[in-house]
């Protein structure tokens, strides 16, 4: 044998490297062989599809092969729910304001009619509303 027939040593080289190994399984034999599964994903980089029906579902994946995600570039069917979850947020934010607002006029109504020191219970309930606005 020669080097020209691609062994050396009389081994055989890969021409390129072999990807990782892939094992596809069912969900109810995955959820049995779980730890397993997790261990062999980090030492030997090895993806485990689970199925369902025959269907893939899922995949147990070494940590290192995580994709960073697109902020940038919802997926489809995440954009309509980011738009209503933004939507909701801005609402919230302006029922905020508004009650804080509301808040404020009322201690000020409050300070008129029981200046601070005349009333224990009424300067009880500041000292609670100060620490409630520090923490």
């Amino acid at each position: 044998m020669s080097e020209g027939d691609g062994i050396i040593g009389g081994m055989a080289e890969p021409a390129t490297p072999l990807p990782p190994a892939r094992l596809e399984l069912s969900l109810v034999e995955a959820r049995t062989r779980f730890v397993q599964l997790a261990r062999l994903a980090g030492l030997t980089r090895q993806t485990t599809v689970v199925t369902e029906d025959g269907r893939p579902l899922a995949a147990i994946v070494p940590a290192t092969a995580r994709a960073a995600p697109e902020p940038d570039r919802p997926a489809p069917a995440a954009a309509g729910w980011i738009r209503r979850i933004d939507k909701l947020r801005a609402e919230f934010r302006r029922q905020h304001v508004g009650l804080q607002q509301a808040l404020e006029d009322t201690w000020r109504e409050l300070d008129r009619a029981r200046p601070p020191g005349t009333d224990a219970a009424v300067d009880a309930l500041r000292a609670a509303q100060a620490d409630l606005r520090r923490g």
